[in-house]
């Protein structure tokens, strides 16, 4: 009974230190999207964003709703990777000063439904990089729902995304469009030209 309770008061101390040292770590530099399906990886560098998505306090999972089952769709995925200026830290995946310090993989959900996230198992290729950061061994390896917060920025990025081939396509439409007019303009003026020779030579004639 008295060990259990020094044990107790033990934790309850150290606790409030762990809080501390995770605090301040602070919110990540930046945080990296990316997949095969993208032209370029996605970016996310605006710093009162980045600081509503850090690894420690993970706003990204909906944590009430505990591990779930994982989609049954998993073509429309994406690696999230968080990054932040460390000393110390070193990884395959960083970026030069920019240390990769946590990374989780996001599924769309089918149908306007909420999305998936995966936090990678001992298994994934980046998991050496996560314990360094959070440990979280009861949900390392299984699926969670994302957050409405998460869910509604990435929604916001892939529509962004999807918009920009349109300007593109509409800048090549007008584009072609001059093409056209102008290639019309030059196949024109022979026929204006011979026209007018035409014309002069009749009114020569009509004079004599």
């Amino acid at each position: 009974m008295i060990k259990n309770l020094f044990s107790i008061v033990l934790f309850s101390a150290f606790l409030p230190v762990c809080v501390l040292s995770v605090s301040a770590k602070g919110s990540p530099d930046k945080i990296v999207i990316t997949s095969p399906s993208l032209a370029q990886p996605l970016e996310i560098n605006d710093r009162e964003t980045l600081k509503q998505f850090d690894p420690w306090s993970g706003q990204f999972i909906d944590w009430q709703r505990g591990p779930i089952a994982a989609p049954l769709d998993q073509t429309r995925c994406y690696d999230v990777l968080f990054y932040m200026k460390w000393p110390g830290r070193h990884s395959n995946f960083d970026r030069g000063d920019l240390k990769l310090i946590y990374s989780v993989r996001y599924c769309r959900g089918p149908n306007g439904e909420p999305g998936y996230i995966y936090l990678p198992s001992p298994d994934d290729d980046r998991y050496s990089v996560n314990p360094g950061t959070i440990w979280r061994e009861r949900d390392d390896g299984k699926w969670h729902e994302a957050s409405a917060a998460w869910e509604a920025l990435m929604r916001r990025m892939m529509s962004a995304k999807q918009t920009r081939p349109a300007i593109n396509n509409g800048m090549s439409s007008w584009r072609s469009a001059r093409y056209l007019a102008i290639a019309f303009v030059i196949l024109l003026i022979p026929g204006l030209y011979g026209s007018v020779i035409a014309i002069r030579r009749r009114t020569r004639k009509a004079i004599v």
